[in-house]
C-alpha cells in the first residue's frame, strides 16, 4: 500500500479537532489537564514572586506534564487501534514522571534562552525539539536522547513543524490578549477567567494531539523511505 508522503498541517488539525472529543481525552482534559493548568494560573511566580508560588507552580508544570503524556499515549494507542486503559497508562507512565519533568526542564530553559539571546534561536530549537516527549513517551528514550533524536527526527520535516508552532502560539494569544478581554465586558473577571483556563485547557490538549499526528504522520514517512 502507499503511504501518502506530503503532510497538510490543515488535515492534522481537523483530525485533531475530532480526537479532542474522544472520550478518554475529554477526561483527561477536564481532570489532569484542567488541574495543572488551574494551579497555574493561581501560583503564578511571575506575577508577585515568592517561593510558595513557585513550588505550586511547578507541582502545576508536573501534573500537565503528565496529562500531556497521558494524551500521547491515547492518540498513539488509537492510531494503532489498541485498546486504551486510562488507569494502565498512567501506571506505566508514573515512574518516568520526575525525569519527564526535568527533560521538560532543560527544553523551557534552553528555548528561553534561545529567546533571549536573539529570539531566533529560541524558535530554532523550539522547533528542533518539538518532539522530544513524544520520543521520551513512545520510544522510551531517556533525557538527553529524547532531545538529540528529535532534532535529528524533525530534519527535512522543519517546514512542517514551524507551521504547527506558530498555529500553537497564535491559538495561546488568541486565548489570552483577545478572548478574554471580549468576554470581560458581558462577564465579572471570575467567570472570565474561568472559562479562559477551560479554554487553555482545550487548547493545551489540541495541541498535544496536533503534535503527536505529525510526529506519527513524520514517523511512518520516515519508515517507508
Amino acid at each position: 500500500m502507499e503511504i501518502n508522503k506530503e503532510i497538510s498541517i490543515l488535515q492534522i488539525l481537523k483530525e485533531s479537532l475530532r480526537s479532542l472529543k474522544n472520550k478518554e481525552i475529554l477526561i483527561v482534559t477536564m481532570t489532569v489537564v484542567l488541574l495543572g493548568t488551574v494551579i497555574s494560573k493561581l501560583y503564578d511566580p511571575f506575577d508577585n514572586f515568592t517561593i510558595k508560588k513557585l513550588i505550586f507552580y511547578v507541582l502545576s508544570q508536573f501534573v500537565l506534564f503528565i496529562g500531556e503524556m497521558i494524551i500521547i499515549k491515547i492518540v498513539d494507542k488509537k492510531y494503532k487501534n489498541e485498546e486504551v486503559n486510562i488507569k494502565n497508562i498512567i501506571k506505566e507512565l508514573m515512574p518516568r514522571s520526575f525525569s519527564a519533568l526535568v527533560l521538560y526542564s532543560i527544553v523551557s530553559i534552553l528555548t528561553i534562552l534561545g529567546t533571549l539571546a536573539l529570539v531566533i534561536p529560541g524558535i530554532l530549537f523550539c522547533v528542533y525539539s518539538a518532539f522530544y516527549l513524544q520520543i521520551f513517551t513512545l520510544e522510551n528514550n531517556g533525557i538527553q536522547d529524547s532531545i538529540n533524536n528529535s532534532i535529528s527526527f524533525s530534519k527535512g520535516f522543519r517546514n512542517s513543524i514551524l507551521g504547527m508552532v506558530i498555529i500553537s502560539i497564535a491559538m495561546t494569544l488568541i486565548n489570552d490578549q483577545v478572548l478574554l478581554r471580549l468576554l470581560k465586558p458581558f462577564f465579572n473577571s471570575s467567570i472570565s477567567s474561568g472559562v479562559n483556563i477551560i479554554i487553555e485547557s482545550a487548547i493545551g490538549s489540541f495541541t498535544t494531539i496536533s503534535f503527536t499526528k505529525l510526529y506519527l504522520k513524520i514517523k511512518r514517512i520516515k519508515t517507508i523511505e
